[in-house]
């Protein structure tokens, strides 16, 4: 049997959500040389001198067929070159008629992943084609690491698999942080475990979260410790129906992630010896 490792198949997640986008638009063609084929196509946010550059156009149109007079068809990419969706691009598909027409949206990326919709266009004044885009994407969560906070002492500890979700967490203390392990669901939705990472400390404490409970910060505090190293010395969970802790003694400074609240804590890796010394977060960005 082949092997197949470079695949992979599963059901959709649940927490894929549909996006509806629409954007209004102005096309011009503008020359770039002296031969008639020399121009290219930018996209505008209004139709006046000082509109703003939003998204450059290229693609290729192509006639065939008895009748020459049929329109030609088109295939085009645009790019977005604006601040906000700086390098994400919608691909259209459709017929170059003479002042109306309508284009399929068939695909794009970054941002517009997995579009479809419909492009409409209208040949207005000085030859300037307004267009009508009205698409739906699909919004796949991002995972990504934020931190360290704390020290630079210890050892690095991570998890071997990409977590989708926080199942539980299990807080070692005593006077400050001294281990931390937890279980989660990975991306392939497996159940995994990570830790104990540290060593036992005098209080002990077990979160587990409610199937659809979800961790939306962690907060808490790292300083000196013995006037040797800095580690963390105190910890707190923030969810979206309570906060745990704080475990530990809230000395030191203090430290809060992460800073978007449509942010999701699905992780956690450490360095950690003896005691946490720092902490950083896997976070699912919707």
């Amino acid at each position: 049997m082949a092997d197949l490792t470079y695949f992979r198949s599963r059901p959709l997640r649940k927490h894929v959500e549909s996006r509806e986008l629409n954007f209004h638009l102005y096309m011009r063609q503008q020359a770039q040389g002296a031969a008639e084929a020399d121009y290219s196509v930018m996209l505008y946010d209004g139709h006046g001198s000082d509109a703003n550059l939003v998204a450059r156009a290229q693609g290729l149109h192509s006639q065939c067929g008895i009748n020459q007079a049929q329109p030609s068809l088109v295939t085009v990419n645009i790019e977005f070159v604006d601040e906000r969706f700086m390098g994400s691009t919608l691909t259209v598909v459709g017929y170059q008629q003479t002042h109306i027409g309508e284009w399929a949206v068939v695909g794009g990326t970054g941002e517009f992943g997995f579009a479809q919709g419909v492009a409409t266009w209208e040949v207005g004044e000085g030859n300037i084609r307004e267009l009508h885009i009205h698409c739906v994407t699909l919004n796949f969560p991002k995972t990504t690491k934020l931190g360290m906070f704390g020290g630079p002492g210890g050892f690095n500890h991570d998890t071997p698999t990409v977590p989708e979700r926080l199942v539980s967490v299990t807080i070692q203390s005593d006077d400050v942080l001294t281990s931390i392990a937890f279980s989660y669901i990975d991306e392939d939705g497996q159940l995994k475990s990570a830790g104990p990472w540290g060593f036992d400390g005098a209080n002990s404490n077990t979160i587990q979260f409610a199937p659809t409970e979800t961790v939306k910060k962690i907060e808490g505090t790292f300083d000196m410790f013995e006037e040797v190293t800095t580690i963390v010395t105190s910890l707190s969970i923030i969810t979206d129906v309570r906060t745990y802790g704080p475990f530990g003694q809230v000395i030191g400074t203090a430290f809060s992630a992460p800073a978007k609240d449509t942010d999701e804590v699905v992780g956690i890796y450490v360095r950690a010896g003896h005691y946490v010394d720092a902490i950083g977060l896997h976070v699912r960005s919707n």
